[in-house]
C-alpha cells in the first residue's frame, strides 16, 4: 500500500464502496441495507439487517459474498433457483397467509394415481396434496389440464373426479360379471378402464357379446316389457323359451347367439322329438 497508494486509497467513501465492492448497499449501510440476500442453509432469503431487528433480518450480508436483492421475489429466482418462487417467496416474508396457488400437479408424492391441488392439507380441501416447494413440479391451471397432461391413460372425466373428490355419473363395464356399473355408485378400482357416458352404451360398446337385453338386465335395469316377446330354444332343457322376464313362458333374455322365432310352432320344430305340450316353459 505504502509503494502504491492510488491502488488502495480512494478520495471518499463513496468512490471507496464503488471500486472495491460490487454493491454500494453493503459497502455504504454498516447498519446493513434493508435489502435481501440468500440464506442458503435455511432455504429462503432474507433482509440484511442485525438478526433480532425485525422478523426477516437474517444478520448483516457478508459484503464480499452475499449478492443484494430488492426484493425477496428477484432473490429467490436468482439464488434459490431449486425452490418454486411463490413458496420461497412467502417463506422469505415468513408469511402465514399464503395456502399454495391452487393449481394442480401429479399426486405421485402423496401416493395417489390422480392430480392433487397445490394446497394445505389443513385447509379441510380433500383435494390439496400439500403446498408445492419444489420448482421441478409442474403445476396446471385445472384438474381436467392436469390429467390431459400427466395422466392421459386414464379417462379425463374419471382422473378429473378421482383429483377434486366429486361424483362422475358415467358407466364402466365390468367383464366379470357381464354387468355395467355406475361410477358414482360403486367405483372402479381399474382406473385404466374404459367410461361410457350411458349404461346402454356401455352394453354395446363395453359388453358386445351380450344382448342388450341381458346386459341392461344384469346391470339392474328395471326390463319390465322389455324384450322380443319371440321365442328360443334352451337345448339344455329341451324347451322353448319366450324372450322376456317375468312368469312362464317367457324365461329371461336371448343369448346373443340364439336364434329367436315367431311363434311356438316355430320354435317347437326346433325341437321335434319334444311333445308339444312339454314344448313350451310353463
Amino acid at each position: 500500500m505504502d509503494n502504491h497508494p492510488d491502488t488502495w486509497i480512494s478520495d471518499s467513501l463513496d468512490q471507496c464502496c464503488a471500486r472495491f465492492f460490487s454493491s454500494n448497499h453493503q459497502c455504504l449501510n454498516l447498519q446493513g441495507s434493508g435489502l435481501w440476500y440468500a440464506d442458503v442453509i435455511n432455504k429462503v432469503c432474507v433482509t440484511d439487517c442485525e438478526s433480532g431487528r425485525g422478523n426477516t433480518c437474517g444478520g448483516l450480508a457478508n459484503v464480499a459474498a452475499d449478492r443484494i436483492y430488492a426484493n425477496p421475489r428477484s432473490c429467490c429466482e436468482s439464488e434459490l433457483g431449486w425452490l418454486f418462487v411463490e413458496f420461497c417467496e412467502a417463506e422469505s416474508f415468513k408469511s402465514e397467509c399464503y395456502g399454495g396457488t391452487g393449481q394442480y400437479y401429479r399426486g405421485d408424492s402423496v401416493g395417489v394415481n390422480n392430480c392433487v391441488k397445490d394446497c394445505d392439507p389443513a385447509s379441510g380441501d380433500r383435494s390439496c396434496g400439500g403446498i408445492v416447494e419444489e420448482a421441478w413440479i409442474v403445476l396446471h391451471g385445472t384438474p381436467e389440464d392436469c390429467c390431459t397432461h400427466e395422466y392421459d391413460w386414464i379417462d379425463n372425466d374419471l382422473c378429473a373426479a378421482r383429483s377434486t373428490h366429486s361424483t362422475l355419473n358415467k358407466y364402466w363395464a365390468d367383464k366379470t360379471n357381464g354387468k355395467c356399473e355406475d361410477e358414482s355408485i360403486n367405483p372402479t378400482t381399474d382406473l385404466s378402464i374404459a367410461m361410457y357416458e350411458s349404461i346402454e352404451s356401455c352394453c354395446s360398446e363395453g359388453l358386445s357379446w351380450l344382448t342388450e337385453a341381458e346386459c341392461l338386465s344384469a346391470s339392474g335395469m328395471d326390463m319390465t316389457g322389455f324384450g322380443s316377446n319371440k321365442y328360443y330354444v334352451d337345448f339344455v332343457n329341451e324347451q322353448c323359451i319366450k324372450d322376456c322376464e317375468g312368469p312362464a313362458p317367457c324365461g329371461g333374455f336371448t343369448k346373443q347367439w340364439s336364434v329367436l322365432y315367431s311363434t311356438e310352432d316355430e320354435c317347437c320344430e326346433q325341437i321335434w322329438w319334444i311333445a308339444k305340450r312339454d314344448c313350451v316353459k310353463d
